[in-house]
């Protein structure tokens, strides 16, 4: 064991030992928990204006001793007696020749890498007498502007608990680079009096060998715009107030000014020990101020973007330590931002004034800042995270903000304000450990006791009363209320949303709020604030109905557990189902005057949009309409861009009216938002292109709602069919035709009665198969069409030329319609199926003519009534004469049937109706009948062409 505080003047330090040390306890195991850390280097970029460099003075050598001493300073030569170039030898140079920031350039030569020993054998300093109160001496003085740049390659670092400080620094436009393991006895760095625009950037300095590096940096009075950036430090012997890695240590009340530590990663280990032969478990303060008293003054200090984990027994900010001056440094522009500091613990009791940041006692000058920070408390320790005791009983002690941090563990008061007048607190977190009252919540925490996020103390923020929430919030189902007030949301455009309702109240108790106030809304799993929802700005009057957007999915918070995150779920991504409670926070919106937080109000609802889809009320079913109409309605608004024709699954089966299964072609064709119902129901539109049973339906996770939720079912369906039936025929859609018939036969399109007018024309395309072509079957036009409200087209006749042709010989003629009515156009129409015979094969029909007919009433009495005039026999003009047809059913073979509806013509048109002598209903094989007309003869052969 050894004890030692050095106080200046006692002895010289290059004793061997001093006297009255504090104890340093050894073999102590502290058990945390460590974080694996990769310091990423910012590169050097010189500054704008600077100088070229002129001198470079290539290390090369370790030694310290008095042959280390430059032979000639100020040459412009580093060497040493036996032409060597060590770290002294470069310093006495640069020191000596007092160049303009930028033109010296000390750094390693090639291939020289180690450790330079300030306390190898024999070693003298450069600078004797105290720098610090702590340090007696130092081993390397820099006075003038250089940059040393020792590429992490080179370390300077004590071996044996021995000497003073390393470096004392006490010139202006001072750049250290790439310096790792810079290590002494005593403190690594003092900025002195005269120490201006100094930067250590890169490196690390982690103790190891033994318990002798006790400060990395001490700043005294005069010292300003000192930065430290991207830097690691770890260890360092913990002896209270007499150390700390960064230590302020002021000899007079001249302030010490512009110190900012950026990027820098501080962790504190588990394990090791801190003895004289093992380094690895040293744990000192990150900040101690000596002496407490407002000899130390401190104007302008940053801490930024820097990871503090684990710390455990010591002090972090202990800007004061009680309700004195005494015991209070003079601080202010104080900014701590951008910071993590992780399972930290820290030491000096429960009590405010031992805050994890202890701000001044008293007003603090200039603009304060502690923003974007994260507070994560150890298991036990501080009980408060931020307190300040301005000492003003009226009006307010300065400009303080704190604002958009998380705490938690606190298990006080996160915030502690007493006689600081007003001060924003805003838009900070509380983790699930932090200090709030219990469940169920109902009050507000508006007035001073042990539990509350914010503690607003006598004189700090008026103590003001809060607006709060007095129902649960709902989900949104429906079009937003009128005069609803969006809440500002901070989440990513990319993270899924809910979007709830939630009416607010002004307080009806003092103090009162300014008239116009933001209110802060929150989130809470239990009776904190973990999760921050935004802000409407600007409101006034008693009341107000917000809409806010809720999360989807697990939110993350920083663990306890350095490297680890603990998550807390809003809305569940699965279910859909909102849980916690929401709470809120009142500032006024000139003053910033902060509030305490609301009682807290849960939530009812769910965030899963859940759909159906149906035909459309009035569609018709069956129908010979095109466009087949469905209703899609949600249980929450949808986001229309999510809605969309792709979206909708549609399928068709066929129907014994299908021409062709093949050809169906189901598809949704359009989804529009219905007028009115704020995006929860939309159109579809779908089609096919043949007679079928079309279904429509939505799968799961097709849609998503306002808030970017997906359905997590797929659409229910109560009834989802529509049968389509094709109302366009080809009559008839099949004959035979005799080869060399000069007349052939005609066919056309029709439309079914009942079907929707054209708007358009219709245009039927015909295409013959190869059949044709080979049986020379022609037709008279390629093309048939239907005009604008009409419902049977233009005539197509078919022919075959004469020859022979095997019975039944088929010949299919294709057709297609295209429209700009897009009811028709695209359809599937019937294939017109032509069957080719030399002969008729299946009716015949006999001619026969009568005359001095007495009776005509019915083909019998026709023929016994008359006289038969046989082939050859002349009869005169105008002679009345009547014709026997007598029809025959001869179909025999495979086409023996039943013939049915057999119309029997005459190319005499005078005779029947329009030359129709009648239709036969049935006539069954080899059975005849006969049909009859009467008529006066004319100058024609009325026996060619026969009947047909």
């Amino acid at each position: 064991m050894r004890e030692r505080i050095f106080r200046a003047g006692n002895r010289s330090r290059a004793a061997s030992s001093v006297s009255a040390r504090t104890t340093r306890p050894r073999g102590r195991v502290l058990v945390a928990l460590a974080a694996a850390f990769a310091l990423a280097l910012a590169p050097f970029m010189p500054a704008a204006g600077a100088q070229a460099v002129n001198y470079t003075f290539y290390l090369n050598s370790a030694d310290v001793t008095a042959n280390a001493k430059d032979a000639n300073p100020g040459d412009g030569v580093c060497a040493t007696a036996a032409g060597t170039c060590t770290l002294r030898a470069a310093l006495e140079e640069s020191n000596a020749l007092n160049r303009a920031p930028g033109e010296i350039l000390i750094t390693p030569a090639a291939g020289f890498t180690g450790n330079i020993d300030p306390v190898a054998t024999s070693y003298q300093y450069m600078q004797t007498g105290a720098v610090s109160n702590q340090d007696g001496g130092a081993h390397f003085l820099v006075t003038a502007p250089v940059t040393i740049d020792l590429k992490n390659e080179v370390t300077v670092e004590a071996t044996r608990d021995l000497g003073g400080a390393l470096f004392h620094v006490n010139g202006k436009n001072i750049v250290f680079q790439n310096v790792t393991q810079v290590l002494s006895g005593e403190s690594s760095f003092v900025m002195g009096p005269n120490a201006d625009g100094v930067t250590i950037d890169g490196g690390s300095s982690v103790t190891q060998a033994h318990y002798g590096p006790e400060r990395f940096i001490v700043f005294r009075e005069g010292s300003k715009n000192i930065t430290v950036k991207n830097y690691r430090v770890q260890g360092f012997y913990d002896a209270g107030t007499a150390t700390g890695l960064f230590y302020f240590n002021a000899q007079n009340s001249t302030p010490i000014e512009n110190v900012v530590i950026d990027n820098v990663r501080v962790s504190y280990t588990t394990g090791g020990s801190c003895t004289a032969s093992d380094g690895s478990g040293c744990r000192t303060s990150l900040m101690q101020f000596l002496p407490r008293n407002q000899n130390v003054v401190l104007n302008g200090f940053t801490f930024t973007n820097s990871f503090v984990s684990n710390l455990t027994s010591q002090v972090s900010f202990p800007f004061t330590t009680g309700t004195a001056t005494g015991y209070s440094v003079k601080a202010s522009n104080i900014n701590i931002s951008n910071n993590e500091f992780i399972n930290v613990q820290g030491t000096g009791g429960l009590s405010y004034t031992n805050a994890f940041i202890a701000l001044p006692y008293g007003p603090m000058a200039g603009t304060n800042v502690i923003s974007g920070n994260k507070f994560v408390r150890a298991t036990s320790g501080h009980g408060y995270a931020v307190s300040w005791n301005g000492n003003t009983t009226s009006g307010s002690a300065g400009d303080l903000t704190v604002a958009n941090n998380y705490f938690n563990g606190y298990t006080t008061n996160s915030i502690y304000l007493q006689n600081a007048g007003d001060v924003s607190v805003e838009r900070n977190t509380f983790g699930a450990r932090s200090a709030s009252q219990g469940r169920p919540g109902t009050l507000e925490e508006t007035r001073d006791g042990s539990s509350a996020l914010l503690d607003n103390q006598s004189n700090a923020n008026g103590r003001v009363t809060t607006w709060y929430p007095n129902a649960d919030a709902k989900v949104l189902t429906a079009e937003a209320p009128a005069g609803s007030i969006q809440v500002e949301s901070p989440l990513p455009e990319d993270v899924p949303a809910c979007v709830a309702t939630l009416d607010a109240v002004a307080p009806t108790d003092g103090p009162f709020p300014a008239a116009k106030v933001d209110l802060d809304l929150y989130w809470t799993q239990d009776r904190t604030a973990e999760v921050y929802l935004g802000r409407v700005e600007n409101v006034t009057g008693s009341s107000a109905k917000l809409l806010l957007d809720l999360p989807v999915g697990p939110q993350e918070f920083p663990s306890t557990v350095v490297g680890n995150t603990d998550t807390a779920t809003i809305v569940d991504a699965d279910t859909g189902v909102a849980g916690g409670y929401i709470r809120m926070q009142t500032i006024g919106s000139d003053t910033r005057q902060s509030s305490q937080y609301s009682r807290m109000v849960g939530f009812s609802g769910s965030c899963r949009p859940e759909l159906t889809i149906n035909q459309k009320t009035g569609q018709n079913d069956p129908t010979l309409a095109r466009d087949l109409h469905y209703t899609v309605k949600s249980s929450l608004p949808l986001n229309p861009d999510s809605v969309t024709a792709a979206v909708v699954d549609v399928t068709a089966a066929s129907v014994p009216e299908t021409i062709d299964a093949g050809r169906l072609n189901p598809r949704s064709v359009s989804v529009t938002p219905v007028a009115g119902t704020a995006d929860r129901e939309f159109e579809v539109i779908a089609r096919v292109d043949d007679s079928a049973k079309v279904t429509a339906g939505i799968a799961a996770d097709r849609v998503r709602s306002t808030g970017g939720l997906t359905n997590r079912a797929a659409a229910a369906s109560t009834d989802p069919d529509i049968t389509f039936r094709n109302p366009i025929s080809v009559k008839p859609g099949s004959f035979t035709l005799v080869t060399g018939e000069p007349d052939g036969k005609q066919y056309g399109f029709s439309l079914a009665a009942g079907a929707p007018a054209p708007s358009k024309e219709l245009s039927f395309a015909a295409t013959p198969d190869q059949a044709a072509t080979d049986n020379a079957v022609e037709l008279s036009s390629p093309t048939a069409t239907i005009g604008v409200g009409e419902t049977t087209s233009t005539k197509i006749r078919v022919t075959a030329g004469a020859g022979d042709v095997q019975a039944n010989t088929p010949v299919t003629v294709a057709h297609t319609v295209a429209s700009d009515d897009t009811n028709y156009d695209g359809l599937v129409v019937n294939t017109l199926l032509v069957k080719l015979f030399s002969t008729d094969p299946s009716v015949k029909i006999t001619k026969r003519a009568f005359v001095d007919v007495s009776d005509t009433s019915t083909p019998a009495q026709i023929m016994a009534t008359g006289t038969e005039a046989l082939p050859g026999t002349r009869l005169m003009d105008g002679q009345p004469v009547c014709f026997i047809y007598e029809v025959a059913n001869i179909s025999a073979d495979d086409w023996a049937t039943v013939l049915s509806d057999v119309t029997v013509t005459d190319t005499d048109t005078r005779l029947g109706e329009d030359g129709v002598i009648g239709t036969v209903a049935k006539l069954p094989v080899g059975e005849s009948t006969r049909l009859s007309a009467c008529g006066s003869l004319i100058p024609v052969d009325t026996t060619s062409g026969a009947a047909r």
